[in-house]
């Protein structure tokens, strides 16, 4: 088995670390990791604490509060245990859910095929053509980064779709490493495009002896 990590991601601007469980395994005696409730107020206030250039306006850290509360619950169950990240540059914007996990490999599933089947690089509903590109980590080697355009079938607003992908074999194990974003507002995916490309590059394997329980990404291979 290895540990799918985020380095610094849970604690490290622009980024916020979503608990997949509460009270949080091993944070049990942490007061902001006991419930959503106390998870949400404690970052509210620490995002605009340091925000030292600017002052909350009255109802302000309430509102972020309340924000970080329906992601706390809504988000993870978008992508059943994939870890969470919330990308939240400035306490006034809307957060933007990243998700990261491990897929299991099919035997004998090409590399090439199975990046591209993750990241809907060739995917048929989209707006227009989408845009793929290799996608190089210093943990993970190169993957794939795919852009892309597509209509939601509830809504039928068109969104925007980023996913990352790369195959990861070290002995006898391998999985595939998959992270996924999107959001109606594809103004909102290209300004974090940089910090959300940062992001991915921290993504990496480690031994089990190496994992840090607060920032360990769940995943058996």
């Amino acid at each position: 088995m290895s540990w799918l990590n985020v380095k610094h991601a849970m604690d490290s601007s622009p980024w916020i670390r979503i608990p997949l469980m509460w009270p949080e395994p091993g944070l049990e005696d942490v007061e902001e990791a006991q419930t959503p409730e106390a998870w949400a107020r404690y970052f509210a206030e620490g995002l605009w604490e340091d925000l030292a250039s600017e002052k909350p306006e009255p109802g302000e850290v309430d509102l972020l509060t309340n924000i970080l509360l329906m992601y706390a619950i809504r988000a993870p169950a978008a992508f059943t245990d994939f870890e969470v990240f919330l990308h939240l540059p400035h306490p006034r914007e809307i957060p933007l859910p990243v998700y990261v996990d491990l897929v299991e490999i099919e035997e004998g599933e090409d590399r090439t095929t199975a990046l591209r089947e993750l990241t809907h690089a060739d995917a048929s509903c989209t707006v227009e053509r989408p845009i793929v590109e290799d996608f190089d980590s210093p943990h993970l080697g190169t993957g794939l980064r795919v852009l892309r355009y597509y209509q939601d079938e509830d809504s039928k607003e068109v969104h925007v779709g980023l996913r990352y992908a790369w195959r990861y074999e070290k002995g006898t194990e391998a999985a595939d490493v998959l992270i996924i974003l999107a959001d109606p507002d594809a103004g909102r995916i290209l300004r974090s495009l940089d910090d959300v490309d940062e992001f991915a590059r921290t993504v990496r394997m480690s031994p089990d002896e190496e994992a840090d329980a607060c920032t360990s990404l769940r995943g058996d291979v």
